[in-house]
């Protein structure tokens, strides 16, 4: 942290006492360790290392180009596997953290850009029972979508032995700990495709069919290609120093999902429905008396009565 390592534990201190720590201390994987870095103290205050886990923690570091100083404070949190998922326990820590000693005038904002590149996700993910995944019976889900491509060659062979030890070529670019945008590298030969969703994630065949459209297209012949993708809203956050894309973006939505600048949902009038060769039916024995179904016809439709459907 940059300050003398009695203020910083001081400060540690008075943190996890504070009302604001308490949902970190209620974290049912336990609560968190925190150490602060004092060359004058006993094992350099790494003390809840023991020796041998404060050896093992400088000589990471220095082979990483990094190294402890005076103040630093260094945060363990328990966290129950299969290691998964977004926003962690330790992570929401770290930032609380932060934003409390940027408030007491510890710590300067960052306001640089810090970038990082998040590559070699696993393959696939164990299911959790609240994910849906795609469906298949394998027990697992692709991590990101089952269209990414393995990482290497020896991530292929591990799809035969063991799927849940294959990385796929997916990243993610991030910023001053923002997900700013992803992409990845796409699966092109279709062979690859059908053995991913029909053998490894045991897809059922009527699932199969509704991508029949995706096997014929890879069949006719595909190149290699991958593609990346920024979020624009959570750019301009970045950009303008906004913790939330709602200070930024260009049509923000009500607690409704009304969009309140250009009224939209909105009544559909017969001039709307024109436009598209659109019309109203009733269809009755589908969706019951009176219900409004939209029928494509290739007619003039601009008396139509304007409905809400």
């Amino acid at each position: 942290m940059g300050i003398p390592p009695k203020q910083a534990k001081n400060f540690v201190s008075k943190f996890l006492d504070s009302p604001e720590a308490s949902v970190f201390h209620q974290n049912p994987d336990g609560g968190p360790g925190v150490a602060v870095f004092d060359s004058r103290a006993p094992l350099e205050g790494l003390q809840m290392f023991g020796h041998e886990g404060a050896v093992a923690l400088q000589t990471h570091m220095s082979r990483h180009g990094g190294y402890l100083e005076d103040g630093d404070v260094y945060i363990i949190q328990a966290r129950q596997g299969p290691l998964q998922g977004g926003s962690t326990m330790l992570g929401r820590l770290r930032i609380a953290m932060y934003k409390a000693a940027v408030e007491q005038g510890l710590v300067e904002e960052v306001k640089d850009h810090h970038y990082l590149w998040v590559t070699k996700f696993p393959m696939f993910t164990p299911n959790d029972g609240i994910d849906p995944g795609q469906g298949g019976s394998s027990g697992f889900s692709a991590t990101h979508h089952p269209f990414t491509a393995p990482y290497s060659m020896e991530d292929i062979e591990l799809l035969r032995t063991d799927p849940l030890l294959a990385q796929a070529d997916h990243y993610d670019l991030v910023v001053n700990g923002v997900e700013l945008g992803g992409g990845s590298r796409r699966i092109h030969n279709v062979d690859m495709q059908k053995y991913v969703m029909r053998d490894i994630l045991k897809m059922s065949e009527e699932r199969m069919k509704d991508f029949s459209h995706l096997f014929e297209a890879l069949a006719a012949g595909c190149p290699p290609h991958a593609g990346f993708a920024i979020g624009f809203d959570r750019m301009m956050a970045v950009l303008t120093g906004r913790e939330s894309v709602r200070d930024v973006i260009a049509f923000p939505k009500s607690s409704k999902g009304e969009d309140l600048m250009v009224k939209s949902p909105s009544m559909v009038t017969g001039d709307n429905l024109a436009t598209y060769h659109l019309a109203l039916k009733k269809d009755t024995a589908a969706v019951g008396e009176g219900s409004p179904v939209v029928e494509s016809l290739g007619k003039d439709l601009k008396g139509a009565t304007p409905s809400s459907a």
